[in-house]
This record gives C-alpha cells, sequence and structure tokens, in this order.
C-alpha cells in the first residue's frame, strides 16, 4: 500500500510551503503530488521562468506550464467575451509564472478576516509569519520586516525603471499624492504612491519550486510526485482516507495518509473536492455524484478585476527597463481603505502607445467554479460575474477621473499626452468592451466558523464535517486581501503546516525559523 501520513496536492505558492515545512520532522513521510512538470535541479528551470523587464506572464497558454483556463461571459456583461485565467501547472505552481509582485495584505484585511469568526487570523497573528518568510533586501532593518526568509524581496532602482513608470511618480507627485518609498509599510496602503517590492533575486523568479521545495527536496521522507492529475479523495464518514490520482502514465492509483491537504489552487481545489462528494447538492446530483457533505464549495468566487488605459505619450512607449515597478493605491474611503490601484505599462515604442492598469481592491461581485463532468481532464466552468455590479463599476469610475487628472498634469503633457480611449464613455461600456483578470482570484473555499452557512473550512483550515481534510491556498480567504496574493498564500501554507503540527501534539515556534537556502541552492545566479 502507497501510504504517507501526510498527502499534500497540488505543489504551488501555499502547498510547496505546506510539504517543505511538514516534512522537516524526519519521522513524518509526506507526498506532494502535483499535476504539471517538476524542475529538480536549477540547470532544468527554463528560461521562461527567469524574470525580464516585462513580467509579461509568458507561459500563460502554454500547456506544459499552464491550465488553460477561461471565464466565461454567463452575465453577458462582457460582451460575450472570454477571458483567459492562468494557473500554473508545475512544480511551484503560480508562483512560478506570476508577476513577482510581492504585496503583503493590509492589517485591515485581516482584522477583517478576525472578525468574521477567523480566530487566530488577524494582523497581529500573521505579522511575525510574514517577517519570517522574507528577506527584504531594502528595509529588512526595520522591525516589521524580515531579513532570514526564503523569499528576497526588493525594489527595483529607479534609474532601471521603464520611462512611463517614472512619469506617472512625478505625475502623482505633482496632483499631491504621498510618496511612499515601502508599499510594505504599516501606513501605505492607501493613498500612496511608490516603488513595487517583488520576489526576485537578478533574473530569478523565487516562487516555491526554487525556495521551499529547492531547500527540502534532499529529505528522504519527502516524496515529490509530478505529472500526477488529482482526481478525487476517498472518504469514510468524517475521514479522509486516500487520494485517488491519474499518473503520468494514465493509470488511475490511490495513495493514503492520516491528513489531507487539497492545495490545488482557487479553481482546481474546489473542483476536486467535488468530484469527491463534497459541495452543493444542486451541482453534484445531476452529474451523478454522491453528496458526502453539502457546502458551498465553488461559490464566493472573487478577484480583483482591471481594466486597461490607453494612451500616447511622446517617449514613454519604450519597452526597455523594468514594467512593473511603481504603484498608486487609491486614496482611502471612509474605513481608510483604498479601492482601487494602478500601475503603468509601456506598449510600443515606435507610436509612443503606454498605458495604466487599473484593478479594484475589493470586487462586490462573487462568481463561481464548478465541475462539468466527474472527469478530472475536464476543466471546471468558471464565471466570475465580472461587471455585475454598479458598487464595482463606480469605483473604476473614481479611478478612470483619477487617470484623466493624470494625463492632465504637466508631467505628462511635456510628452504630448492623449488618451487613445474616449475617458468619457459610460463606463459599463467600457468595462464591457476591455475588463479582464488581475490574476488575484480567491474565496472558493471560503473560511469561517460552521454557523457561517457559507462557510468550507474552519479557522484551523479543517472542511466542516471532516476530522483530517484541509483546504490551503488562496481559495480560504473569506475576503479578498487588497494587494496581490502570493505572499499572503505563502503565509497561509504556514500556517496549515502549523495547524496539522498542533494537531498531532508538536507544538511549532511562535516565530518559526525559516532558513533561507543558499543563493545558488536556489537555483539563483550567484
Amino acid at each position: 500500500m502507497d501510504r504517507y501520513d501526510v498527502i499534500v496536492v497540488g505543489a504551488g505558492s501555499s502547498g510547496g510551503v505546506v510539504a517543505a515545512r511538514l516534512s522537516e520532522n524526519a519521522d513524518r513521510r509526506v507526498l506532494l503530488l502535483e499535476a504539471g512538470r517538476d524542475f529538480p535541479n536549477e540547470e532544468a528551470v527554463p528560461p521562461l521562468f527567469t524574470v525580464s523587464g516585462e513580467h509579461s506572464w509568458r507561459t500563460a497558454g502554454i500547456p506544459e506550464f499552464d491550465w488553460d483556463l477561461t471565464n466565461s461571459d454567463g452575465a453577458g456583461t462582457l460582451g460575450g467575451r472570454s477571458l483567459r485565467l492562468p494557473r500554473g501547472r508545475l512544480v511551484g505552481g503560480t508562483s512560478m509564472i506570476n508577476a513577482t509582485i510581492a504585496a503583503r495584505g493590509a492589517p485591515f484585511d485581516f482584522d477583517r478576516w478576525a472578525a468574521m469568526g477567523n480566530r487566530g487570523w488577524a494582523w497581529a497573528d500573521l505579522l511575525p509569519l510574514f517577517i519570517a518568510i522574507e528577506n527584504d533586501l531594502n528595509f529588512g532593518d526595520r522591525p516589521i520586516h524580515g531579513r532570514n526568509g526564503p523569499i528576497v524581496i526588493q525594489r527595483y532602482r529607479p534609474e532601471s525603471w521603464a520611462p512611463v513608470n517614472r512619469a506617472m511618480y512625478e505625475a502623482c507627485l505633482e496632483l499631491g499624492v504621498r510618496e511612499a518609498p515601502d508599499l510594505n509599510e504599516l501606513d501605505a496602503h492607501a493613498g500612496v504612491v511608490g516603488p513595487m517590492p517583488h520576489n526576485r533575486y537578478k533574473e530569478v523568479r523565487l516562487g516555491t519550486l526554487v525556495t521551499y521545495l529547492r531547500a527540502a527536496r534532499p529529505r528522504p521522507n519527502l516524496t515529490i510526485r509530478a505529472g500526477c492529475l488529482a482526481d478525487r479523495i476517498v472518504l469514510a464518514g468524517r475521514k479522509a482516507t486516500g487520494v485517488v490520482y491519474i499518473d503520468e502514465t494514465g493509470t488511475s492509483r490511490t495513495a493514503f495518509a492520516d491528513e489531507i491537504v487539497i492545495s490545488a489552487g482557487v479553481y482546481n481545489s474546489p473542483a476536486i473536492l467535488q468530484r469527491s462528494g463534497i459541495g452543493p447538492s444542486e451541482w453534484l446530483r445531476p452529474l451523478g455524484i454522491d453528496v458526502a457533505v453539502d457546502l458551498c464549495i465553488g461559490r464566493n468566487l472573487l478577484d480583483h478585476p482591471g481594466f486597461p488605459m490607453l494612451f500616447k505619450a511622446r517617449g514613454l512607449g519604450v519597452t526597455t527597463g523594468r514594467f512593473f515597478a511603481a504603484n498608486v493605491r487609491g486614496p482611502a474611503n471612509a474605513a481608510g481603505e483604498p479601492e482601487w490601484q494602478t500601475h503603468p505599462f509601456p506598449i510600443d515604442e515606435e507610436e509612443d502607445i503606454a498605458g495604466f492598469w487599473t484593478y479594484l481592491t475589493r470586487q462586490e461581485a462573487e462568481g463561481e467554479v464548478r465541475i462539468a463532468s466527474a472527469d478530472p481532464r475536464r476543466p471546471p466552468l468558471i464565471d466570475h460575474r465580472y461587471n455585475t455590479r454598479q458598487r464595482d463599476r463606480d469605483r473604476f469610475a473614481d479611478a478612470r477621473s483619477f487617470v484623466k487628472a493624470m494625463l492632465a498634469t504637466r508631467t505628462f503633457q511635456r510628452y504630448g499626452a492623449v488618451s487613445m480611449d474616449d475617458l468619457d464613455k459610460p463606463i459599463e461600456v467600457a468595462l464591457r468592451e476591455a475588463m479582464g483578470p488581475a490574476h488575484h482570484q480567491a474565496g472558493s473555499a471560503k473560511m469561517g466558523p460552521a454557523s457561517d452557512a457559507s462557510a468550507v473550512v474552519g479557522p484551523d483550515l479543517r472542511i466542516h464535517g471532516f476530522d483530517n481534510l484541509r483546504v490551503a491556498d488562496t481559495s480560504v480567504y473569506p475576503d479578498n486581501v487588497m494587494h496581490n496574493t502570493n505572499l499572503t498564500a505563502l503565509v497561509v501554507g504556514e500556517m496549515a503546516a502549523r495547524f496539522i503540527d498542533q494537531g498531532l501534539g508538536i507544538t511549532p515556534p511562535e516565530t518559526p525559523e525559516v532558513s533561507a537556502p543558499a543563493m545558488q541552492d536556489a537555483g539563483m545566479p550567484a
């Protein structure tokens, strides 16, 4: 029998952390299952995973590395457009294909989680973990930052920025926006402009493949099994006993364990659980799936919807230099939170075309992800219901007004900036034509107490109704964080490992020792 102490399904941002942390105990046998490919040494890491200036999600749509998922326009609010939803299909997951932006969630994000009944998830609880995972090369000597973690964080030097970043930065200062050199500082979450933090070292993307898992890989008690597509969980009453998966030869196999953690991502974690009979009964019964537990798995799907605005300006379409270098966070609302963020990007140097990408920090519309059949090889059906709430449209209208003000500043007018879009077009029309995802999806297996009918997992990440089955990835966010989601996903992995340790009678340290692998051992150039 293929048996382990713990099985982790999905080797991405959270799952890679869970497997690496749990395998630190040499007496614990850990199996990490991943549908995509593995790259076990730095020579095997493809050049596609290095970080170029544009951070363009260059592997999106490449079947070898991407799940090739799409968002349907079920509500008809996107003009019938189908939107690509890139998600990493390899060891390291989306942490190996994303834009490397290392923004923490805001303190009020996590305090809101705690207020929703999730004890232990307040900002004061999570800050030690954010500190422990990072090696901040710019601000590591400050009390709220770390210098010893596996994730190197740094900001691009202004002299390396693409010119449009400098123009936006200066225009924001001209408009009275406050400058924030550290966007992860406690008071830098609204009404500021600053350089974006990135988790990269030189030109290497610091996903979990080349950090947590590179350091953990030599352990004999950790088995990383790639090319294995998870089908469903084997259930026996309140217990999960194993995982059925299809190996790289197409053979169906089963591995067994005392603890099972699903970390397959915001779309695939719900799909695996639904195929296992855990999910909304009205979705599962028509597919011939016996319902084990009727939970809202696949609902509450969230994102930061985005919207591009293009303009022409002499010299600002230059595509050399760093693209995602600077970011402006919108002014604080009555709750002290920003409602949108904007960063610029160059497009065409010859035609002097550049743009602003604006996304909402909190989406009111809630989408869903549901399986189309019991066949794990069929992709799930996804509908984020973008552009279906007037409050979301109003926030985009506010952001568009700010972009108009930026283009009218002396800074941009020195370059002869003129919008290529009709910035007075009704916002619902503009969004229908151009709205898209910011790739910060979350919430499809919501964390909350059992008294919350929409909750899927409890504050210890165990699925309600089960003793040893957990979810650990961005699916569990009860509400989305204001900023990019990846650093928080790493912390979710750290929390999941702590919960399993505590359940087995092992007391983890208050602030875990997360050692940073040597640069050459982490797949990074010396």
